[in-house]
């Protein structure tokens, strides 16, 4: 692996730090890009940040890939249940290119530029690390303090003021009306920017009279603004109650927590590690499954969801949970996640910084997790990483709802469930088409339903298949099925659970969905249909390089898609080699490991 990585200038500033890095990598193929990750341990939690790159340029002639960075990190962001420990930091590069990983890599550190100003760190390269050395200078550090507190009390005074103005600005509404009256009549011009000419009448109106108000006190009446300032203070509220619990009730040594946020029902891996636990009589269970926002919450599920938090033993997760980080936890409750997804594929979290959608430096959320469980071994550093925690509290239990596919009686059940529902797939060879989202969130999300049309792919693969669609949850819209094709595709994305559908399933067509994981343990045939692969790497990207990654072909057009499975070429023999990177057991006990996790957790 031929690489050049140059830490050219250090700045350090009393908890900020950036280094002006400069690296050429040699090209490893035409889609994967180098990774340099920091690395940090203060010898009690360590924790993984990616480098930050301010450009990332791909020169063809040269064969070689340049990256430079100049990014601000916070020191005292770093860690979470340690982090006024005073310890000093070590730090060293990390490399994950294509499938390459090396740690601890080759830097050189000979700075042209080094500016520290000795407040609460001071910097030493030494050999290919780097320590931060805590300063135990108390006046330095008490000036760096008052420095950034102070700056705090002078915004939160001036909020303050400019709430206290716009209260005595709303005692002029009534002539903020009259003068709406008359910009619309005609008589004055409208105020600022809300003369436009696609507004209605009565949209100017209310522009101009919020014109008018935020110049005199830098607030606007809007029905957002409105819900924001609702949702804070339900947000508020719902950390009052905790803390109110927190002062006057114990944990209960006992007592388990689910909350979920994607389901109201009792299934994914709840559901198994439910049934396991369910029936011990030393363990009082209680849940929280709604997938409502916080703004819909009343206050008496507020205040049940803030008791339950505040005196369980072990809290249990299993996807990303917001209410859950507004809160202080207390060090004698365990918090278990148990993420939906098998393996790691799409990168997320802190893994995204500075990237939209990406985990800012400040954010609390994921940083209490104590455990994490996973499929493998081989993960535990991407989700360390995402997640902002210690490697170590990352544990690859296996997925729980990963052993129905080992459970040859459920397998048949399913089977004999789902033709009788459908019996047209008897006979059939069962193409599914399960893309992921395009998009960053829910609301925004959606799949370009005229990328793929149903009626030429029929007409091109014939009649011995039957075609299965399956879209993400977040996407609402539905594909088209022309007239003529319904006996031959059905559209089941708001029904059937996607892991039942996989036990009648020939071969999948996906492009960047965790579906590979589960389908890699039942060895079934994939195709990606990857019609916007560079631009999703780009904007999106991946943990590995996806053109080694996959466990089959994946296509630019529909054409390319369709020629592949005609003449079946499905390169079925990556799948195996896949399943075993990204799982370390085939035995259907990954929930008792989780089971035993929950044990262990309880006992802390």
């Amino acid at each position: 692996m031929n690489y050049t990585i140059n830490i050219d200038e250090i700045h350090i500033e009393g908890n900020k730090f950036r280094f002006v890095v400069t690296g050429v990598f040699d090209i490893i193929s035409s889609l994967a890009k180098p990774k340099v990750i920091m690395h940090f341990s203060n010898g009690i939690e360590d924790r993984r940040i990616p480098l930050v790159f301010a450009t990332l340029n791909r020169n063809e002639d040269e064969g070689v890939i340049e990256i430079t960075s100049n990014y601000v990190y916070l020191l005292d962001r770093l860690f979470w249940k340690s982090k006024n420990c005073g310890n000093d930091i070590v730090m060293y590069f990390n490399l994950l290119y294509g499938e390459y990983y090396e740690e601890k890599i080759e830097v050189n550190m000979n700075p042209a530029l080094f500016e520290q100003d000795e407040l609460c760190y001071i910097c030493r390269p030494e050999g290919n690390a780097i320590t931060f050395i805590h300063q135990p200078d108390f006046a330095k550090k008490l000036a760096q303090y008052e420095r950034r507190y102070s700056n705090k009390v002078k915004m939160a005074v001036g909020t303050v003021y400019s709430w206290i103005v716009f209260v005595f600005s709303l005692l002029l509404l009534p002539w903020l009306v009259i003068d709406g009256l008359m910009a619309t009549f005609g008589f004055i011009k409208y105020a600022g920017s809300v003369d436009k000419a696609d507004a209605s009448s009565f949209r100017k109106f209310l522009g101009h009279i919020n014109t008018r108000l935020s110049s005199l006190s830098r607030h606007k009446i809007s029905v957002r603004r409105a819900s924001t300032f609702y949702r804070k203070c339900k947000c508020g509220y719902i950390r009052f109650a905790f803390n109110r619990t927190k002062k006057k009730c114990e944990v209960v040594s006992n007592r388990i927590f689910f909350i979920s946020l994607r389901r109201t029902d009792l299934s994914g891996n709840f559901a198994f590690v439910y049934e396991k636990i369910k029936d011990d009589p030393n363990l009082e269970i209680e849940m929280y499954l709604d997938p409502k926002d916080i703004s819909d919450m009343s206050r008496k599920e507020m205040d049940r969801f803030a008791y339950f938090c505040a005196t369980s033993k072990v809290v249990v997760l299993d996807e990303f949970t917001p209410y859950i980080h507004y809160f202080d936890i207390r060090p004698e409750t365990k918090v278990v996640q148990l993420w939906h997804a098998c393996g790691a594929f799409k990168t997320f979290g802190f893994t995204r910084l500075g990237k939209p959608k990406g985990s800012p430096q400040k954010t609390r959320n994921h940083r209490n997790y104590d455990y994490v469980t996973v499929s493998t071994k081989n993960v535990k550093i991407c989700h360390s990483e995402g997640f902002g925690i210690p490697t170590d509290n990352v544990v690859p239990t296996g997925i729980p709802r990963t052993d129905v596919f080992f459970d040859e009686a459920y397998k048949a059940k399913m089977q004999k469930c789902l033709y009788e529902q459908y019996p047209q797939l008897k006979d059939k060879k069962v193409i599914l088409f399960a893309p992921t989202f395009r998009g960053h969130v829910r609301e925004t999300a959606y799949y370009p339903m005229e990328k793929f049309r149903v009626d030429e792919f029929m007409d091109a693969v014939g009649d011995e298949y039957f075609l299965i669609i399956k879209h993400h949850p977040f996407v609402t819209e539905r594909q088209p099925i022309p007239q003529g094709y319904q006996d031959r595709v059905l559209d089941l994305s708001d029904q059937t659970e996607l892991n039942d559908l996989l036990f009648i399933t020939d071969i999948i067509i996906t492009d960047y969905s965790s579906l590979v994981f589960e389908a890699s343990l039942l060895n079934i045939p994939m195709l990606f249909y990857t019609f916007d692969l560079r631009n999703y790497i780009n904007t999106r990207d991946f943990y590995f390089d996806f053109e080694t990654f996959v466990p089959g072909h994946f296509f630019y057009t529909q054409k390319m898609l369709q020629k592949a499975i005609v003449e079946k070429d499905f390169a079925e023999e990556k799948v195996p080699a896949f399943a075993k990177r990204f799982f370390d057991d085939f035995d259907g006990r990954s929930t008792e490991r989780v089971v035993d996790l929950l044990y262990k957790a309880l006992s802390e």
